[in-house]
């Protein structure tokens, strides 16, 4: 199976919510996922069983993609470029975004996401997750 084929098999199972598939199928057990921004699903996921769970709360905080264009490069890293859609407050965001996908024993194994408009994804993404109120977020 080619890098592409795997990228296409992952996008199909996040669209239909087959998490073990995409664990099983499309993820090294060892993915790292990079988000950037300064919002709660920012930050560096490690691991499989994380990376899903993030997607998981993209897949219910009802995040959508079209628009999108796949190259391979020499190395057979994979750059992948869509919008992403979503409605927080009663506002709608678009997100034009490029992701890098680095492949490892025909896997998925790192990601980067580069996002076009970090200040949409920062509004988006704090009006969906809340956090705790204190003390509950201060407890350890």
């Amino acid at each position: 199976m080619s890098n592409k084929d795997t990228l296409f098999k992952y996008y199909g199972y996040f669209a239909e919510a087959k998490w073990d598939g995409l664990k099983n199928e499309c993820f090294h057990p060892d993915i790292t996922w990079v988000m950037p921004g300064h919002h709660p699903m920012s930050g560096t996921m490690h691991g499989a069983d994380t990376v899903v769970t993030f997607l998981k709360e993209l897949y219910q905080a009802g995040i959508t993609v079209d628009n999108v264009h796949v190259g391979e490069l020499d190395n057979g890293w994979i750059v992948e470029k869509h919008l992403g859609h979503g409605e927080a407050e009663g506002i709608k965001y678009e997100f034009p975004t490029c992701t890098t996908y680095e492949f490892k024993d025909g896997k998925i194994y790192n990601v980067q996401v580069h996002n076009g408009d970090p200040i949409a994804a920062d509004r988006f993404f704090w009006g969906r997750f809340k956090l705790k109120g204190i003390p509950d977020r201060l407890a350890k």
